[in-house]
């Protein structure tokens, strides 16, 4: 399912939630949401989600257009909401097959439900004696009933351990290789980065930046930090000596010199090292997180550039 909102606008009252927003979301890929409170995330995945309708602007799915997802696209939704919450009283078997019942799927979607998030042999228990990560795994298991050709994932992370996070792993995988189509609102950008093929910030109701995680690295043009471990006291003086002239000083954490450079700028720090490879104990590139980018790309000033286009 390709969708395509070309300068959505949402107001609520004196509010405008959404200020002319391009997004293009394509089958196959993984596209993050991020922004701040108050940024217009919640109105956007209404609009991706039938609720809201656009007061300007057009949704356009596989080439029809108009100012809402339409109901025909709707029935092959999948959707997790950030608070995600169920009946105590009724286990989680129960729960699935409601869900398995209300899409009109057969009951052994139910159970597949269960199984894909690692729930079945706790398929008989109450909700109520759920951890909250069992309840988050609960959802994302009705979210892929059914193999949805859209899914909307808020803030999906929350509250899983390393058993629940490797089965959001594994359904992001497989559906993005079914060629389902993504969206993954978050605050774990350290987590989500490797599985995003698109990122884009919202700031104040507009788009401000897009493009995969490495394209945002070089928008940002924040600096690498390159550890370099050597043998001695003597093989770091004439290191930051070597360094020095091409405007990169080092400075000692303990045995290592940390050099701060431009991504340029790494092409001379491998050349202040040639001859020195004998006293060189380990060498260590370290890149800006994707959320020192985001924070970065986020405090640019109003009509700084919004970075590409989907990659």
């Amino acid at each position: 399912m390709k969708i395509t909102l070309r300068n959505v606008a949402v107001g609520f009252g004196p509010v405008q939630a959404l200020r002319g927003v391009d997004l293009d979301l394509e089958p196959g890929r993984v596209t993050v949401l991020v922004g701040p409170n108050g940024a217009g995330k919640s109105t956007l995945m209404g609009v991706l989600l039938g609720l809201v309708r656009a007061d300007r602007g057009t949704v356009e799915v596989d080439g029809a257009s108009g100012s809402a997802l339409p109901a025909s696209a709707r029935v092959h939704l999948g959707y997790l909401p950030e608070a995600v919450g169920f009946a105590d009283n009724v286990s989680g078997r129960q729960v699935t097959r409601f869900f398995a019942l209300a899409r009109g799927l057969p009951r052994a979607e139910a159970e597949a439900a269960l199984e894909r998030v690692g729930l079945a042999a706790a398929g008989g228990r109450l909700v109520s004696g759920y951890s909250r990560g069992m309840r988050q795994r609960l959802g994302l298991g009705i979210a892929t009933m059914g193999a949805p050709r859209l899914l909307v994932l808020d803030e999906p992370t929350g509250g899983l351990d390393q058993e629940g996070l490797g089965a959001l792993w594994r359904l992001l995988g497989q559906a993005r290789d079914r060629g389902c189509t993504i969206l993954v609102t978050t605050h774990d950008l350290a987590l989500i980065e490797r599985r995003a093929d698109q990122v884009v910030i919202l700031r104040q109701g507009r788009v401000c930046a897009r493009g995969t995680p490495r394209s945002l690295r070089e928008q940002s043009a924040l600096p690498l930090r390159v550890h370099v471990t050597m043998d001695g006291e003597a093989g770091r003086s004439r290191l930051a000596d070597r360094l020095a002239p091409a405007g990169l000083p080092a400075e000692r954490q303990g045995e290592d010199l940390v050099v701060r450079t431009p991504p340029q700028g790494l092409p001379a720090v491998m050349a202040a090292l040639e001859g020195l490879h004998g006293q060189v104990r380990h060498l260590r590139v370290e890149e800006p997180g994707l959320d020192q980018v985001y924070e970065h790309l986020l405090a640019a000033p109003d009509g700084a550039p919004a970075g590409g286009g989907a990659p």
